[in-house]
C-alpha cells in the first residue's frame, strides 16, 4: 500500500463512510490476514488496516488478533531483542550514555536522574561505562522515576549488582509514580542535599504525557532542579495531531521506516515479526483509538525544542558519537536545530537532544 493509496482509503472512510467503503475495507483486511503467512512484508499494511477498521467501526467485534497472535513472541524474548538488537535502542543508549559519562567523569559527588528508568538497562550500561572510564567520582546517586514498581525492583537489583564492581559509592533512590502525577517538589526531594553535578536523562517517556500543558509543566519542573545536563530521546512524528487522517499518514511514514529497519536486522523472521507486533500495539493506539484513549502521542523534534527553550534550556549541538556503534542501516544526522536525528531512508524516526540551562557553558 502506497501513501497515496492509504490517503485515498482513509479519505473514503472519513465522516460517515458509505457501506461500500466499509465493505471494501473489510475485504481488504481479510485478504491481507490470509496472505501474511506467505508474505510477511504485508504485516505493516495489515496492522494499519486493522487499526483503521477499529477506528471507523469501534463497535465491530474484532477477531483479527487471533490471526495475528501467531506472530507474537514471549515477552522475555521480545525484551532481549529490543534492548540488544534494535538499533534505535542500542544506538540512542550508547550516544546518551557517552554524553553522561563525559559530564560525570570530572565530578566527585554526582546525581543521575533517569525519568522513565524502566528495568534499568540503560542506567546499568551507564554504570558499567563509568566503572571502565577514568573518573574522579567518590559517590554517585542514581534516581529512578518509573510508574511500575516491579520494573523499579528489577532495576534496583541490577544496579546494586553492578555497583559492587564500582570503585565509588553508589546509592539508588526510586520514585514510583507517573510523571504527570508527580507532586511539584517530588523530584527535588529525591536529590541529595550535596552534590556537584546533576544529569537528567529521559528516554522514550515524555510523549506518554497526555497534554501539552503537562509536558510544559514537566520541563519547568526539570528546569527548577538546575541540572548541569539534560538528555532527551523521543520519537519524531506528529501523533498528537488531532486530525485522524493526517495522524494516520504520519504514523504510516513513521512505522514504515521502523519496519524497514527491522527487516534489515540479522535476526530470524520470528523475531522480526515479534518486533513488528510490538510496534503494532502502538499503531493500534495511534490510529485505532479515540483521542481520549491514546498514549503514544509522539511529536516532531521542533516541538520538543520549543518545550526546552520555553523552560529555559539551550541545545548543545555537538554530539560525541561512540566509534564502537554496531553497523546499522540508521543514518545519524546532526540537524540545524541542534539535535541528532536517527534516520532511515531519509525519515527521522528518533531524535536525541542534549541541553543545558540557557547561559550555561
Amino acid at each position: 500500500m502506497t501513501k497515496t493509496e492509504l490517503s485515498q482509503l482513509i479519505d473514503s472512510l472519513h465522516d460517515q463512510p458509505a457501506p461500500s467503503a466499509l465493505t471494501g475495507l473489510e475485504e481488504q483486511l481479510q485478504a491481507h490476514l490470509s496472505a501474511i503467512e506467505a508474505q510477511p512484508e504485508l504485516l505493516l499494511d495489515t496492522l494499519f488496516l486493522k487499526a483503521i477498521r477499529d477506528h471507523v467501526q469501534p463497535q465491530a467485534g474484532s477477531h483479527e488478533h487471533l490471526y495475528l497472535q501467531r506472530f507474537e513472541i514471549p515477552q522475555i524474548v521480545l525484551f532481549d531483542v529490543l534492548i540488544n538488537r534494535m538499533p534505535f535502542v542500542v544506538m540512542s543508549h550508547a550516544i546518551t550514555n557517552r554524553a553522561m559519562v563525559n559530564a560525570l567523569k570530572t565530578a566527585e559527588n554526582a546525581v543521575v536522574m533517569d525519568v522513565g528508568i524502566g528495568r534499568g538497562i540503560q542506567i546499568v550500561r551507564l554504570l558499567d561505562e563509568l566503572i571502565k572510564t577514568e573518573n574522579r567520582l567518590q559517590k554517585l546517586t542514581l534516581v529512578g522515576v518509573e510508574p511500575f514498581a516491579e520494573a523499579v525492583a528489577f532495576a534496583e537489583t541490577q544496579i546494586r549488582q553492578t555497583a559492587e564492581k564500582a570503585p565509588f559509592a553508589v546509592e539508588f533512590v526510586s520514585l514510583v509514580s507517573l510523571v504527570e502525577e508527580l507532586a511539584p517538589d517530588a523530584l527535588a526531594q529525591t536529590v541529595p542535599p550535596e552534590y556537584d553535578r546533576l544529569v537528567i536523562n529521559s528516554s522514550l517517556t515524555i510523549h506518554h504525557l497526555p497534554t501539552v500543558s503537562q509536558r510544559q509543566a514537566f520541563f519547568h519542573q526539570i528546569q527548577s532542579l538546575q541540572p548541569d545536563l539534560l538528555l532527551l530521546t523521543e520519537p519524531h512524528s506528529d501523533h498528537l495531531e488531532p486530525d485522524w487522517r493526517r495522524r494516520t499518514l504520519n504514523a504510516y511514514n513513521h512505522y514504515g521506516a521502523a519496519f524497514g529497519v527491522i527487516d534489515s536486522l540479522d535476526i530470524d523472521t520470528t523475531a522480526k515479526n515479534g518486533l513488528k507486533m510490538f510496534f503494532g500495539r502502538e499503531i493500534d493506539d495511534v490510529v485505532g483509538h479515540s483521542d481520549d484513549n491514546r498514549f503514544e502521542k509522539h511529536q516532531p523534534a521542533e516541538q520538543w525544542i520549543q518545550y526546552l527553550q520555553e523552560s529555559g534550556f539551550s541545545l548543545v549541538p555537538d554530539f560525541d558519537i561512540p566509534a564502537t556503534l554496531p553497523p546499522s542501516p540508521i543514518v545519524l544526522q546532526e540537524k540545524p536545530g541542534g539535535y541528532l536525528a536517527m534516520e532511515y531512508e531519509g525519515v527521522n524516526v528518533l531524535s536525541i537532544f542534549q541541553a543545558v540551562l540557557s547561559g550555561q557553558s
